[in-house]
Order: C-alpha cells, then sequence, then structure tokens
C-alpha cells in the first residue's frame, strides 16, 4: 500500500504535467488535504453513530485504560 506521502507525490507529478503552476497545486493540494481530513472525521463519525465503532473502547484506549 503506498503511503499518503507517495499519493501527494503522485497528484503533484500528475498537476505538473498537466502544465499547472506551483501556487495552483498548492492550492488544489490543500483542497484534497481538506476534503481527505473531513471525509476521514465524517467516516469515523458515521461509525460512531451506527455503532460499527465501540465509542466506550476508543475512551478507553485513548486514556490508557
Amino acid at each position: 500500500m503506498r503511503s499518503t506521502e507517495d499519493n501527494y507525490k503522485i497528484l503533484k507529478d500528475c498537476l505538473v504535467e498537466r502544465g499547472h503552476s506551483s501556487e495552483e497545486i498548492q492550492t488544489i493540494i490543500k483542497r484534497v488535504e481538506d476534503y481527505e481530513e473531513k471525509t476521514q472525521h465524517d467516516s469515523i463519525m458515521d461509525s460512531i453513530g451506527t455503532g460499527g465503532m465501540d465509542i466506550e473502547a476508543l475512551v478507553r484506549e485513548a486514556l490508557g485504560e
């Protein structure tokens, strides 16, 4: 499995090939990062909401209990 860093390198290379400027690439990558963060957050919240993730176990783990 590729690392996130590898995926962003591939994305950047693709955008360079498409002729985007450095500023455009930074803007696009920032948007992708924001989208990725939101998607992960939504996915976790959905899992908690549907009972797919044990919130009590998550709390215990976070607190080292």
